[in-house]
């Protein structure tokens, strides 16, 4: 991703993109892949760039012609693709930004079947490795109410075999289930909680995430991630799908392309095997308002991850702050709360981010030869807190003015409509008045051309 502005972009921002890219370029490659493109080059290349509040939050350009045979069908598609995230978009770019992409066609291309050969079932589908957890629940601060809803899942799991089998359990409900689904904002600490709920069982965590899941090859994505699968069963891990929306959304039903086919295959698949799988699976997702019904019914539990309150936040920046900061003198409870109220509406991660940050200053600064006091943070935090507003109150206005803009569409087109039926009806009362003169005309004539016919016919005989 080029950038081609002074605004600074947050790293959340950097990681979205760089993921956006990815699935166009996956995109792309599907779309070679069909006999009517496999001839076509496409060259992407991706800029973020300053743009006006009322501009859409991307902008495309493309070399489409007729004489480049296809590229036009190409270019369609990859604008549905746009179409499709244009909300996402929005939502994750910073105001005033518009993302520009630049795609160049060129014919000449030669099909992967022409120049290599399609790789075996063994090679094209992925391979996973589970990892030993990074976090226990020691290092992760969560409210009461949430950690007990995680206990009492975790014993759930914990006892199945003898509240199921032993006890007889199955026969009221076959199939146990041992999904959690955590979901909230960004930042609130859903992940570190997985990588704790794999220790506190004693068992390796596999995290995952779409992009590993995908395959450039049509019809690979279900194999990864039976593979997957498998692989958690091998190795007796905690299953973890980070960013699971796409894996838990609704199924489309109206299809027109082969990637909807493809996702809804994946869909699919991942409901058979939660069906099948004994473990323990894990979702991270923002919301739950969209997810597919048979999904739900596979689920123990929802968790809420909130953002953080003022206690919460103080235990959390406790927790962050490393016993080697030489500080001026010990910090007390109070100064803790300090650091807190500055970083008000904070998650776990902007917290952590500000800390880094608060060391990274005073390390360009004063080296090793640095001392820290409260202040110092707080100080940090508190421009943080003014940085997030000012990026908030820039959403706001941008959404703002996209409704605005909406409205004033939506004015001009009904004030249009309104013109053009009044034109109608002029031009049509024009168009009476002209036939009722042209009528009245006719009839005179008629009437004067009878009279003078008359005065010249020969009486009739008595």
């Amino acid at each position: 991703m080029l950038t081609a502005t002074n605004t600074k972009i947050p790293n959340e921002t950097r990681a979205y993109i760089k993921s956006f890219e990815d699935q166009l370029a996956v995109l792309i490659s599907k779309i070679q892949q069909h006999q009517d493109y496999s001839h076509l080059n496409c060259e992407m290349s991706c800029t973020l760039a300053e743009a006006p509040d009322d501009k859409c939050p991307y902008r495309n350009t493309y070399n489409a012609n007729f004489s480049t045979h296809g590229s036009q069908g190409f270019q369609n598609i990859i604008e549905e693709f746009f179409k499709e995230r244009k909300e996402s978009l929005s939502d994750k770019l910073p105001a005033g930004l518009q993302l520009c992409a630049d795609f160049v066609f060129s014919e000449g291309r030669v099909p992967p079947a022409e120049k290599e050969e399609k790789p075996s079932d063994e090679e094209s589908i992925a391979t996973f490795t589970p990892e030993t957890p990074r976090y226990s629940f020691d290092q992760v601060y969560l409210p009461d109410a949430v950690k007990n809803e995680i206990e009492e899942a975790l014993n759930l799991l914990r006892y199945q075999k003898l509240i199921y089998q032993q006890w007889g359990f199955s026969q009221v409900d076959p199939i146990p289930k041992s999904v959690l689904n955590f979901y909230g904002p960004p930042g609130t600490g859903k992940t570190m909680c997985a990588h704790a709920v794999a220790h506190s069982m004693g068992r390796p965590l596999l995290a995952l995430n779409y992009s590993e899941i995908e395959s450039k090859y049509v019809g690979e994505a279900p194999k990864n991630l039976t593979k997957a699968f498998a692989t958690a069963k091998e190795t007796n891990s905690v299953v973890f799908f980070d960013e699971a929306d796409s894996f838990l959304g609704k199924r489309i039903e109206n299809v027109t392309q082969g990637a909807e086919q493809a996702l809804n295959s994946l869909r699919s698949q991942m409901l058979i095997l939660l069906e099948e799988f004994s473990g323990i699976v894990l979702f991270a997702t923002n919301l739950v308002t969209n997810f597919d019904k048979a999904f739900e019914s596979r689920i123990l539990k929802h968790i809420k991850f909130e953002l953080p309150d003022e206690n919460a936040r103080m235990h959390i920046i406790e927790k962050k702050l490393p016993a080697q900061i030489p500080f001026a003198k010990p910090y007390t409870f109070e100064d803790l709360r300090c650091i807190s109220q500055a970083g008000e509406g904070f998650s776990g991660r902007e917290i952590k981010s500000a800390i880094l940050e608060t060391l990274l200053s005073k390390a360009t600064k004063e080296g090793e030869q640095a001392t820290f006091s409260i202040e110092d943070f707080a100080t940090r935090f508190r421009m943080k807190k003014e940085e997030k507003e000012r990026l908030l109150e820039e959403e706001r206005k941008r959404k703002e003015q996209k409704i605005l803009n909406a409205l004033r569409r939506k004015g001009d087109e009904t004030q249009s409509d309104s013109e053009e039926v009044t034109d109608k009806e002029e031009n049509a009362s024009e168009q009476t008045s002209d036939s009722e003169l042209e009528s009245n005309q006719e009839t005179e004539d008629t009437q004067t051309l009878g009279q003078a016919s008359s005065e010249h016919l020969p009486k009739a005989e008595q």
